[in-house]
């Protein structure tokens, strides 16, 4: 091939890969961007009726309590803070079930949240694929899941909103392979909303990589947060005999956890002789695996689900957690235990790096996710466990979802005024 024909070919390719999009190429943001067969969810009608009292409408994945973790436990310290202030909420169970008996679901809420319903919480359940949501000109739709944002992006054309709030959890196309999911997952980000983002983390990642139509830097359009790790329950708890104990957060189901990974780094420290010197307990936590054999004799026992507060303990009681999650985000999990006074070993990916894991707490390990970083400083863990037991170390979370919320509440109040000012405008 002439040095002509190289060139040539050498421009067709830079312009396959390198085109700039401009904002004409972006999908109008005036209708739903993907058929509802394709993600399901309830159909979406205006009843009148509801023109008069307009509501903050929380789509959720499911509305039950046995489900109940973290991400969800969040949407609660957010929307019930809303209720608080004499905004009307409900809450949606668009994909899974709601409990027969919502009363427990109310009383874990309440727990939760510290916060008192005023006039009862109201529950709607529309999971059956013939289901129907009603909504008011005036409602305004959170998403709190992927699957909910399209729900809510195509109630917008019902409502007359033109943008809906999204709390955002976690980079949620990477729940997924790439496939039709990772690509509906993806497509919620170049929706019509605000955004309410867990960590800063994950916001700078969504910065980068989420094909945003708009800054999320910008003040008006997206706010952070830090959770809060109640102080009052993950507290220190002074030990000084006994055996040590090596928590494992395993959830070989949920592969972002990578728990294969996990057991290989933690088998490799423990065969090269991390543990020797001192009398170790390893337990499993997770609720998914039996028990998992490791070299030299020792085993990880599994333990079962335990309640809020008993959790809280067990972790006091504990010396070193390996918790994983291949996201920009934390995680629950090291954020409790760093707080409980114990040594966390996760992962660093994306925006989520070492330097800020241990801004968060020095107690937070990051390391690279494959098996000789991981090994080391689970080995390099053990070796001061085995020493001496962990002390509490400062951590700048908040301590208390008051807190946590000072910033976001205001600012969705005022998002949903503005929103409702636009649509009757």
């Amino acid at each position: 091939m002439t040095d002509r024909r190289l060139r040539h070919a050498a421009a067709r390719i830079g312009r396959m890969f390198f085109v700039r999009r401009t904002p004409a190429q972006t999908v109008p943001r005036d209708r739903a961007t993907v058929p509802a067969d394709l993600v399901g969810g309830p159909r979406i009608r205006h009843d009148p009726a509801l023109d008069a009292r307009p509501s903050l409408v929380v789509l959720m994945p499911h509305l039950a309590v046995g489900r109940m973790t973290g991400g969800p436990n969040t949407v609660f310290h957010i929307t019930e803070r809303l209720a608080a202030r004499g905004m009307s909420v409900r809450y949606v169970a668009c994909f899974g079930p709601l409990d027969e008996d919502v009363a427990p679901l109310s009383r874990h809420i309440e727990a939760v949240t510290g916060i008192a319903s005023a006039g009862g919480i109201r529950f709607l359940h529309r999971s059956a694929p013939d289901s129907e949501l009603t909504v008011g000109r005036h409602d305004v739709m959170l998403a709190t899941w992927w699957p909910t944002a399209h729900v809510a992006d195509r109630a917008r054309a019902v409502t007359g909103m033109d943008e809906f709030v999204y709390l955002i959890q976690d980079f949620e196309p990477g729940f997924h392979p790439w496939s039709t999911k990772y690509a509906l997952a993806a497509a919620t980000y170049r929706m019509a909303f605000r955004a309410i983002v867990n960590e800063p983390t994950l916001l700078e990642h969504l910065s980068r990589h989420g094909d945003l139509v708009f800054d999320v830097h910008d003040p008006d359009r997206a706010v952070s947060f830090m959770p809060a790790v109640d102080r009052s329950v993950f507290k220190h708890r002074h030990r000084s005999s006994g055996a040590r104990r090596f928590v494992f957060y395993a959830r070989p189901k949920h592969p972002r956890n990578l728990f294969d990974l996990g057991l290989r780094a933690l088998s490799d420290a423990v065969d090269h002789g991390a543990f020797d010197g001192a009398e170790w307990d390893f337990v499993a936590i997770g609720g998914e695996t039996r028990t998992l054999p490791l070299p030299r004799g020792r085993a990880v026992r599994p333990i079962s689900r335990l309640a809020y507060r008993d959790y809280a303990t067990f972790l006091a009681d504990s010396d070193i957690l390996l918790s994983l999650m291949l996201s920009p985000h934390t995680s629950y999990p090291p954020l409790e235990m760093a707080t409980a006074g114990g040594v966390v070993i996760t992962n660093t990916f994306s925006t989520k790096t070492a330097a800020d894991l241990a801004a968060i707490s020095p107690a937070i390990r990051g390391a690279p996710p494959d098996v000789d970083h991981l090994s080391a400083a689970i080995a390099q863990a053990a070796s001061e466990v085995s020493r001496r037991r962990p002390e509490p170390l400062p951590t700048s979370l908040p301590g208390s979802w008051d807190e946590s919320m000072d910033a976001v509440v205001p600012w969705l109040e005022a998002t949903i005024a503005s929103a409702r000012v636009r649509s009757s405008s």
